[in-house]
């Protein structure tokens, strides 16, 4: 498990850690953003910029917490920087209340650097080619290891000062303490990672966690006395946390010398390692400290005072050193317990090549340079760099911010399509009755419908009113590649041409609560099918606007502007004679040329006659459904009528009149009486009354269910007009003047004498 976790439930992938981690060590997955050990150099800014705190660090503070709750021996070594991050309190009573959380005693980790001072020197002159580096920095030497291991014969061969103190601590006693680290540095978990290191070391905490001790036993400055430290007291060490003043603490010169060079800073040190690894520059000793104000900075966010605040802090306590120091290396700390070695940690790697990276550019449409914002949304600095990342799995493509929010804006859209899509079209089945393919004409339909499903060529579909046009077009749609999405319907009778431009095309302006789809039914249905219902009857603008899309295979939006795809196919259905709408100059030949080149007639429902027994069960049972009937049977002399009947309205007709003799019925076996009076078709039958219009057929069925209305009501009250009018629920001389309307008056003779009053 590495030194920094975090919790998938907290995180909310707004990627602040990526762009905060200098080193790039954060491994994006879909769940959360996690810490990539091998490339993590511990410098914890990654949880200065977490504010869900889904990121935490390692439980050094609860192995703390366990081993003073069972009192085993263990000291603390506090940084030199804790003067700058405790200004309220006295370093003596500091020192009392660490005591008083269980500590047996508690040291300057100054005294580190003091010993420090005293062997620096000599390693510095026995080193190699220049230049040198320091390793004072937990943070630096880490990233050496890990991101810059051609440099690790630069970096001198000693431990970090508070690391220097702890075995200073260690060495004398007869029972070894735990030993506990306190200071502004976070990188210091991180170094306890190291064998070398986790021998003389058990816990590292920061003043932050220190904090959180303190105030949980309730400790205040005010209410404690002062003690000492323990072991002996710093000297010219308690400077080390000033800026630059690493250099003067081990007797190296100053800032000033050319040959020396010194910065603070995550940038800046990293523009001098990759200048001292390319051979850019060539001082003879560098000197780095990660964070920007150096040690009095700090990684862990424990005080509110910016480092020039703190330095006169640590200046004040500094003055009251002694001038010498009484520790000598030699009678008390062996030179070799302050050295170290350093390990080769870069984690191998291979890099992507131009051809992964330029893919997953395309992806995230960056097709040419101008394309990459380069805006650093994502965490990486460029988008080349991104691309590389989701190319090691440390990244993915939707961390690119501009073409996410692209893609969720465009979906954002096409959801919107759908629903008013939905909303305003038929997409529901169709309720007037199935294409049953009984009868060979529309099995041979139904077969060319299935080969032309497959093809992108505008379909006409022609046929009488009622044949079920829409519903084979809905067939067609549900085989084709297109099914997936929802099949679009306009109807083109008894529209104005600026109404249906703007159903097509889109409106200028959006409609009020959104009553028109904002981009048109051609864009809505991108990818679908668009039904033209009625295309006879559509204005002569709108037939020349048709034409022209099919010709071009784009449309304008309004204002002429913008120019999109078409990606729609299109079928028209009509029942009227389009050939003659060429010769009478009502219809389009640009647009009939589009269209004749794949029709298809449907047969009426007079040609099908294998189909109609089928027929008639499907729109009874659907009859039944949607009026929640009871339909028990039907006689067969009923389908011997209805085989008899012409049927001029086709399906559109059959489904009324089975609709109205279900009603009739009311749960009892359909008869004839419950029938309109249906003509039967001779063999002499006129040709015209075949053909006649949707108006007198409508017409003719109106009368034949209100004769049957009044047979039914005479006979349920056995002949007697008043009560069958008080049944009927209409006054008894209307009542009157529809049975002479219909000549029924006569016709229905009551079976007893009827009462004087009833009539």
């Amino acid at each position: 498990m590495g030194l920094i976790q975090t919790d998938p439930h907290r995180c909310r992938a707004c990627h602040a850690c990526v762009r905060h981690c200098p080193v790039k060590a954060i491994r994006v997955s879909a769940d959360s953003a996690a810490t990539d050990p091998a490339r993590c150099i511990a410098c914890g800014r990654c949880l200065q910029a977490c504010s869900p705190q889904a990121r935490t660090a390692g439980g050094a503070l609860q192995r703390v917490r366990r081993l003073l709750d069972r009192r085993e021996p263990t000291v603390a070594v506090l940084g030199p920087a804790f003067p700058a991050f405790y200004g309220d309190w006295q370093p003596g009573r500091l020192v009392a209340a660490i005591r008083q959380l269980g500590f047996q005693g508690v040291h300057e980790g100054a005294v580190g650097a003091d010993l420090l001072a005293r062997v620096v020197p000599g390693l510095l002159s026995a080193q190699g080619q220049p230049p040198c580096i320091l390793s004072h920095c937990p943070a630096v030497v880490a990233l050496v290891e890990r991101h810059f291991p051609q440099l690790l014969r630069h970096l001198l061969p000693v431990v970090t000062p508070l690391v220097a103190a702890a075995r200073l601590i260690r060495k004398p006693l007869d029972q070894t303490p735990r030993i506990v680290l306190i200071s502004s540095c976070f990188a210091t978990k991180g170094e306890m990672a190291d064998d070398q290191i986790a021998d003389s070391v058990d816990a590292a905490l920061t003043f932050a966690e220190l904090n959180l001790l303190l105030s949980d036993a309730g400790h205040t400055p005010q209410r404690l006395g002062e003690e000492d430290f323990s072991g002996p007291a710093g000297g010219l060490g308690r400077r080390f946390p000033l800026p630059a003043a690493a250099l003067s603490v081990l007797g190296l010169g100053t800032a000033s010398d050319p040959e020396v060079l010194s910065a603070e800073g995550a940038d800046n040190v990293l523009e001098i390692l990759r200048d001292l690894a390319a051979g850019r520059i060539h001082p003879r000793l560098v000197d780095l400290r990660w964070c920007r104000g150096g040690c009095l900075a700090g990684s862990d966010g424990g005080s509110r005072l910016s480092a020039f605040a703190r330095a006169p802090l640590i200046r004040h306590y500094a003055a009251t050193a002694k001038p010498a120091g009484e520790i000598g290396v030699d009678d008390v700390l062996p030179r070799s317990d302050l050295q170290r070695r350093f390990t080769h940690r870069h984690p191998a790697r291979d890099l992507p090549d131009g051809e992964h990276i330029r893919r997953i550019l395309q992806a995230t449409d960056k097709y040419a340079i101008g394309d990459e914002l380069n805006c650093g949304a994502c965490g990486y600095p460029t988008c080349r760099e991104h691309a590389a990342a989701v190319c090691r799995g440390l990244a993915r493509e939707d961390m690119c911010r501009p073409w996410f929010i692209k893609r969720l804006s465009a979906q954002s859209r096409q959801m919107e399509q759908r629903y008013q899509l939905a909303r305003l079209v038929l997409s529901g089945r169709e309720q007037v009755g199935d294409l049953v393919a009984r009868d060979a004409p529309t099995r041979k339909l139904l077969q060319i419908g299935r080969e032309l499903a497959a093809t992108e060529s505008p379909l006409l579909l022609r046929g009488e009113p009622g044949t079920g046009k829409k519903t084979l077009a809905r067939l067609i749609h549900d085989s084709s590649p297109r099914a997936a999405l929802p099949m679009a319907m306009v109807n083109c009778s008894g529209r104005t041409a600026e109404q249906l431009l703007r159903m097509l095309r889109g409106p200028d302006a959006p409609g009020i609560e959104g009553s028109e789809p904002p981009g048109g039914l051609l864009l809505m249905a991108s990818g679908s099918t668009l039904v033209l219902e009625e295309i006879g009857d559509a204005p002569a603008e709108i037939q020349s606007f048709l034409a022209e899309v099919l010709d071009r295979s784009h449309f304008s939006l309004p204002g002429g502007k913008i120019e999109q795809p078409l990606n729609v196919r299109l079928m028209a259905t009509s029942s009227r004679n389009l050939e003659a709408g060429l010769q009478e100059g009502w219809f389009n030949r640009d647009l009939y040329v589009h269209f004749s080149l794949c029709s298809l007639n449907l047969p009426p429902l007079r040609a099908r006659g294998d189909s109609l027994p089928e027929l008639v069960r499907t729109l009874l049972r659907r009859a039944a459904q949607r009026l929640h009937l009871q339909v028990s049977d039907m006689e067969p002399a009923v389908l011997k009528i209805l085989q008899g009947h012409d049927w001029p309205g086709n399906l559109y007709e059959l489904a009324n009149v089975l609709e109205r003799a279900a009603q009739l019925a009311d749960g009892a076996p359909i008869r004839a009486e419950h029938l309109p009076l249906l003509p039967t078709a001779g063999p002499a039958a006129d040709s015209a009354e075949r053909h006649r219009d949707f108006r007198a057929s409508r017409d003719r069925q109106l009368q034949g269910i209100e004769h049957s209305l009044l047979e039914r009501f005479l006979h349920e009250n056995n002949g007697n007009v008043s009560a069958a009018a008080r049944s009927a629920n209409l006054p008894r001389r209307t009542f009157y003047r529809l049975l002479e309307r219909h000549g029924l008056q006569r016709r229905e003779s009551p079976r007893g004498a009827p009462r004087k009053g009833n009539d």
